[in-house]
């Protein structure tokens, strides 16, 4: 069940700046300019929401973080590592007029194959959902809110 989780505060935040290819962000995890699309306005208002609201330092997380499974390369919109480098949170970006699906937590739990964080988000910067996974007993659990997370 999605949550509310209203990115829009964030948004009017962004700075834009005007390149050769159109209006770009800053992507404060890997110091590139990216084209201003409705995802990546998603992705960049979580960062700073992330940042913000939960002191989640910009040297914790990395956008498009590659990986490889089965021989396919995928990519995650933006993961959370704790002070040790060890994964805390996948999260997958949807632009507002995506619906957030069992389809596209699939697509998060597919990426957590490779990675075992503990927690998953998905957002489309209207609302999210969010679950808990237990390695042990193999249980995920949606939860209601942003976790605290354990970075140190």
């Amino acid at each position: 069940m999605p949550i509310h989780f209203d990115l829009l505060p964030f948004a009017k935040d962004l700075k834009v700046i005007l390149r050769d290819k159109g209006p770009c962000y800053l992507d404060l995890t890997r110091k590139v300019y990216l084209n201003v699309t409705p995802e990546e306005s998603v992705r960049q208002s979580l960062i700073s929401k992330l940042i913000k609201d939960y002191q989640v330092p910009i040297g914790l997380m990395r956008t498009e973080f590659e990986i490889k499974k089965n021989g396919l390369k995928r990519r995650i919109d933006l993961i959370i590592f704790n002070n040790n480098g060890e994964p805390q949170m996948i999260i997958e970006t949807k632009a507002p007029s995506v619906r957030l699906t069992q389809s596209t937590m699939d697509q998060v739990a597919f990426y957590n194959n490779v990675i075992f964080a503990p927690w998953l988000l998905i957002a489309n910067g209207i609302m999210a959902m969010i679950y808990h996974i237990d390695f042990e007993t193999k249980i995920s659990t949606e939860v209601l809110e942003f976790p605290s997370l354990k970075l140190r």
